[in-house]
């Protein structure tokens, strides 16, 4: 027989059937035995189908899948079973979708286990789930086994054990301590005594069993070797509710979750999770000005780009995003200078090279307000300082200044116009300071 695809359990089976009554009509004799066969054969791809509990997602990097005595790289939409043993590399994630819709993102220098997975749709009050975290970092979202069956369910680490009250939650190993954070739900972490054994399945209910919610926000629990107990600590509840909402508008974003689930590493610095965008800065004139190494051609900049502000030399740019992240943000944040262009339009009406030699830039997303600060310089101008203060408006990341008007509405306190990339990586303003008896104009670039 040959098949031109891998032949599934349903198809090996028909097959069988068909040569077996084939064979029978010509071997009368032989009909008995080769129906055995049959039987035989079926039971060993029963046997072999059952020991199927998920698939991969998702591969990035180098990883590996142990499986009795072969290991193999694993490939999108390949199947995990029990007993596979998935090692991680320094650079590998690996995300699994089990048979009960519970997903794991197995990721960089971590090594999982599939011990146990017994699921069936229609009894999930009789699974059973029983995996183990060696070394590294995994999140791990329950499914219908976990919510059905939470006293089946158990995540073991080499120090303590994990059970869960329908969870998503984030452990992290190491040869000393186990450190665990829950974005949804509840977990109980108990280290291993009589009363807490690795074999066991559940909650352990020992007295050195400790609990953390999903409402117990900007804390861990954590175990360290030779410690008595667990115990919670604090992972800086600043900008924890930003780091909710993003992940969570993160993983709603990625169809299926085929991107690699945010890390608690990442959950400190949340706008990590998300993949970078980008600002350019164009210019309308076909060369640049003397000094002006930062800009590009305009229509480069704007290939595949959607323009924000501009002031007829300088237009910014900024690379397309179906993510707004900026309303969700409450918190405030510094940027960094990272590139400027300047001139200096002196009395004689004459343009100069003109320096940003440094500014800092704040944004307050919970108060939708900006404030920066320049200090420019150019020649016979000594280093002059520039202060200016706006509102930030969230749906468009544009930002301007509270200009202030004198007589007739002409501008007598300089300007600032900029944008924010929708994922709140960076910043970038034109900006116009009349300062003596001449006007700085230049852009900034800005970043975290």
């Amino acid at each position: 027989m040959y098949f031109q695809d891998q032949p599934t359990q349903s198809t090996l089976a028909n097959a069988l059937m068909q040569w077996v009554a084939h064979a029978s009509n010509r071997f009368p004799a032989c009909a008995a035995k080769m129906a055995a066969l049959v039987v035989m054969c079926s039971c060993i791809a029963l046997a072999s189908a059952s020991q199927v509990v998920g698939e991969v997602t998702l591969t990035i990097g180098k990883s590996k899948i142990e499986r009795t005595a072969s290991e193999a790289e694993p490939q999108k939409g390949g199947s995990v079973q029990e007993g596979d043993v998935i090692r991680t590399s320094d650079n590998g994630h690996v995300h699994i979708r089990f048979i009960d819709g519970a997903r794991i993102s197995v990721r960089p220098n971590s090594v999982f286990r599939i011990h146990e997975f017994k699921y069936s749709p229609a009894d999930p009050a009789s699974s059973v789930v029983r995996l183990s975290l060696d070394s590294g970092e995994a999140r791990s979202i329950s499914g219908a086994a976990a919510q059905a069956a939470k006293d089946r369910f158990r995540l073991n680490t080499p120090l303590v054990a994990i059970g869960v009250k329908g969870t998503d939650f984030v452990t992290q190993v190491t040869k000393e301590m186990i450190r665990v954070t829950v974005s949804q739900g509840a977990i109980v972490m108990a280290p291993y005594d009589s009363g807490c054994k690795a074999e066991a399945l559940g909650v352990c209910s020992t007295s050195r069993a400790k609990e953390l919610t999903a409402e117990m926000l900007g804390q861990a629990l954590v175990y360290r070797l030779g410690t008595a107990d667990p115990s919670l600590q604090t992972i800086g509840k600043l900008g924890q509710t930003d780091a909710s909402r993003l992940l969570l508008l993160d993983r709603q974003s990625r169809e299926g979750a085929e991107r690699p689930l945010a890390s608690e590493t990442e959950a400190k610095n949340p706008l990590s999770a998300v993949a970078p965008s980008k600002l350019i800065w164009g210019r309308w004139a076909r060369d640049p000005i003397a000094g002006d190494s930062m800009t590009v051609p305009f229509l480069e900049a704007l290939k595949g780009n959607d323009i924000t502000v501009g002031d007829g030399y300088y237009f910014l740019f900024r690379e397309p995003s179906k993510l707004n992240l900026l309303p969700s943000l409450t918190t405030k944040v510094d940027f960094g200078l990272k590139s400027s262009s300047a001139y200096y339009r002196n009395a004689s009406n004459e343009m100069v090279p003109a320096t940003v030699q440094s500014g800092t830039l704040g944004v307050d997303f919970g108060n939708k307000t900006f404030a920066t600060n320049l200090n420019l310089s150019a020649q016979g101008t000594g280093v002059q300082s520039f202060t200016q203060s706006g509102t930030l408006n969230p749906s468009t990341g544009i930002f301007l200044s509270n200009t202030l008007s004198g007589a007739g509405g002409a501008l007598n306190s300089g300007s600032v116009a900029g944008a924010i990339t929708l994922d709140a990586r960076q910043a970038g303003f034109l900006f116009k300071a009349p300062i003596g008896p001449g006007t700085f104009s230049g852009a900034t670039l800005w970043g975290r």
